[in-house]
């Protein structure tokens, strides 16, 4: 028996290019979008100051981090996150298996708030660490929790790897020192149908040490965070080998790490996302990210607007995530934006206007995510 419901839009965001369509109406069955049609249908329910927009994703966090907010924040990132000896190491294993997930379920109501469906979480603490993620996936639900674990050094073998694979949606990498090239490559092999992602040229330093033609080499990623000091060569490199890179510019500003090279990639017609990076230091607040990298962009390519180019980033560029897109046949898994008192339907140009006033007004889901414990 089929369950419909017809919602009336004023404005909706179409497709792959995030087509404007003005008083829409759009039917959704079973959790199915089965159309959209023009003008606002007789008995469907009312949304005439609302603009549909594909839901957010954070291609990019550390939810662990929340359990201690702005803990060392004169410290270097090296001293902060470093593994395993670090001031983050230290505080998570001050923390039990129920406190840690207590803590990430607090980090996902709070995405939630600001519209965000899909989060990509970096796990540290091995096998241990990914199932307690696993733990925490399964107390929620309508939320796509993607989980990139880890082994520690000493817990590397190739059964743990098995392991973590039957675990985890991917593996994350800290960076160039965390595995020797043979493990890189077990790594590769043993996540081949999975994500592979790795933390690459965050740093100076580590750009001068070639990492991403080391990762590209020996783990074949698909993904890769930061890419901070990349150049316009290293960006059609990540273009060719068809991997996604995920700027994190409000975590590269907080900890002095530089200023990531928004307008080159989306020049290079690199695939880009956005996430919010360590949780303890950086909110959950996509909207912020994305103004963030707007500015940005705008400093790099004066008088340019790529704000069209930045809504994909959080909303429909993660396909290897799933489609994730208001389209006839896709799971309407949307949400609806106030656009009145926020003024986005006055606007001149309503991409930037989402960007910088999507959050100012409601936030409703179509589909409404729960935390079940």
């Amino acid at each position: 028996m089929e369950n419909c419901e017809i919602l009336n839009v004023r404005k909706v965001l179409l497709g792959d290019n995030l087509e404007i369509k003005d008083n829409a109406n759009i039917e959704i069955c079973n959790g199915q979008i089965t159309h959209i049609g023009n003008g606002f249908a007789s008995n469907g329910k009312n949304f005439t100051t609302g603009i549909a927009i594909p839901s957010l994703v954070n291609s990019h966090v550390h939810i662990l981090d929340y359990a201690f907010p702005e803990i060392g924040i004169d410290k270097a990132l090296k001293d902060l996150v470093g593994d395993p000896n670090s001031i983050k190491y230290e505080f998570l294993s001050k923390l039990n298996e129920k406190e840690l997930t207590n803590f990430s379920l607090k980090y996902i109501y709070n995405s939630i708030n600001f519209g965000i469906i899909t989060i990509v979480d970096f796990r540290e603490l091995g096998i241990l660490g990914s199932k307690i993620a696993l733990s925490t996936k399964r107390k929620i639900a309508g939320i796509n929790y993607i989980i990139l674990g880890r082994l520690e050094k000493n817990e590397f073998s190739e059964e743990n790897l098995t392991k973590l694979a039957e675990i985890d949606d991917g593996f994350g990498v800290s960076s160039m020192s965390s595995y020797s090239r043979q493990e890189l490559e077990k790594i590769s092999y043993a996540f081949k149908n999975k994500i592979r992602a790795a933390h690459v040229s965050e740093t100076l330093r580590q750009n001068l040490k070639s990492d991403l033609e080391y990762f590209i080499k020996y783990l074949k990623p698909n993904l890769v965070i930061h890419g901070t000091w990349l150049s316009e060569n290293e960006m059609l490199l990540l273009k060719d080998n068809n991997i996604s890179l995920v700027f994190c510019p409000r975590s590269n500003l907080w900890f002095s790490s530089g200023i990531p090279k928004i307008a080159t990639a989306i020049r290079s017609g690199v695939n880009i996302l956005l996430g919010t990076d360590n949780a303890a230091w950086i909110s959950p607040n996509l909207w912020k990210e994305m103004e963030t990298a707007l500015l940005i962009s705008r400093l790099q390519d004066p008088l340019s607007n790529y704000s069209r180019e930045i809504l994909r980033a959080v909303t429909i560029n993660a396909k290897f995530l799933g489609d994730n897109k208001i389209e006839e046949g896709i799971k309407s898994n949307f949400i609806i934006i106030e656009g009145d008192k926020t003024g986005i339907l006055r606007a001149h140009d309503t991409y930037s206007a989402i960007i910088k006033r999507g959050s100012e007004g409601s936030i409703t889901y179509v589909e409404q995510p729960r935390i079940l414990a």
